[in-house]
């Protein structure tokens, strides 16, 4: 019985050290970039922006929007802000593998967001959003690039190939065996102590270069061919704790995006609203296509945007040149500004639009 013990025990032991080496290898944390962070539908619901496209990318355990920053002559708060959250990366959080994502891959790239918005004209009407997204397609994300997974598994290998190297020079150095360690914590506690202190070198040079790696898939890949859906409800509340929200608008996106050579991509994008109140009832459909150029960190766009509102009984079209920056790890800031033109009575507007984009840094490898 007491070998049948130590065996167990050796075998609990040998099996501990390979799951935390298997773990180490495919973590979610290390398929993490900081691509620009999309639209959100639920900010879209509040009408900030007058381009009704969706913009697709990867997804991202929490992102944040705000809008209508600047008032009168000074800083205000933002007006209108939206969050959009994984709720089941979230809950995962650091465990999370990529074996449990290729399960599920869908499930954990669903997102919901929620927004508000204050009335520019009142100080207590408030708008109310939610909205909800999946990605269908997703060929610049790192959890689903096979390349790059070898890639990543090889520099982990290497490291867990170091911790096995380190444990057998701790015991040969201190004459023990396995079975020594396993019998005393104390041992098993030193040997673990001896183990990362030989290992902090590596994991220094291991960050390099796997932030090297990175690097060079995001610029090569960040314009990668897309896919999401989305849809979205409006509500308001006659009062700021949003109390009685009654919902009176509904919104249905589908954008494709595909890159167009190196450096540029293409988004197509469906957008269909749905208003409805006590005494009237009417759609808006839009077709948006933008261009972008550039790189994963700057990059400029041009769009044209189609509308036909059936309320109005008038026909719309867009056209506005924008950009996209990088300002630091996880913000990002969106700018542009157009001409809106309805044909219909032949009037047209001048309209912009600027938002910052936050979202949790690949420094900060929480999820």
């Amino acid at each position: 019985m007491k070998k049948i013990i130590i065996t167990i025990c050796l075998l609990a032991t040998a099996a501990t050290l390979f799951a935390q080496s298997k773990e180490d290898t495919t973590l979610m944390k290390n398929f993490r970039l900081d691509f620009a962070v999309p639209d959100m539908p639920a900010f879209k619901m509040l009408g900030t922006n007058p381009s009704n496209i969706l913009r697709p990318s990867s997804p991202q355990a929490l992102s944040l929007m705000i809008s209508e920053i600047g008032g009168g002559d000074g800083f205000v708060l933002p007006k209108s802000f939206a969050a959009e959250l994984a709720p089941y990366i979230l809950m995962k959080s650091r465990s999370l593998t990529l074996e449990d994502y290729d399960k599920n891959s869908q499930l954990y790239n669903l997102r919901l967001s929620l927004g508000t918005s204050r009335n520019p004209e009142n100080s207590t009407t408030t708008d109310v959003s939610i909205g909800f997204r999946s990605t269908l397609i997703d060929k610049g994300d790192l959890k689903n690039d096979q390349q790059y997974r070898r890639h990543v598994y090889k520099l982990l290998a290497d490291k867990g190939e170091l911790k096995d190297k380190y444990q057998d020079e701790y015991l040969t150095n201190n004459n023990l065996s396995i079975h020594d360690v396993v019998q005393s914590e104390v041992k098993k506690t030193s040997m673990n102590e001896y183990i990362n202190n030989k290992i902090e070198d590596y994991e220094a040079n291991f960050d390099y270069r796997l932030d090297t790696l990175k690097q060079g898939f995001k610029e090569r890949n960040w314009n990668k061919q897309k896919l999401d859906v989305a849809l979205a409800m409006l509500g308001s509340s006659p009062d700021s704790l949003t109390e009685n929200i009654e919902f009176n608008k509904f919104s249905l996106w589908s954008t494709y995006g595909a890159p167009v050579g190196t450096n540029g991509q293409i988004l197509l994008g469906f957008n269909y609203n749905y208003f409805t109140n006590d005494s009237l009832e009417y759609g808006i459909t839009s077709l948006t296509s933008r261009f972008y150029g550039g790189s994963n960190s700057y990059k400029g766009f041009g769009e044209i945007q189609v509308k036909r509102n059936e309320n109005l009984n008038s026909n719309f079209i867009y056209l506005a040149l924008g950009g996209e920056i990088n300002i630091k790890d996880g913000i990002w800031a969106n700018i542009s500004a157009g001409l809106e033109r309805n044909w219909t009575d032949n009037n047209s507007y001048f309209v912009s639009h600027f938002d910052l984009r936050f979202t949790i840094p690949e420094d900060i490898k929480l999820f």
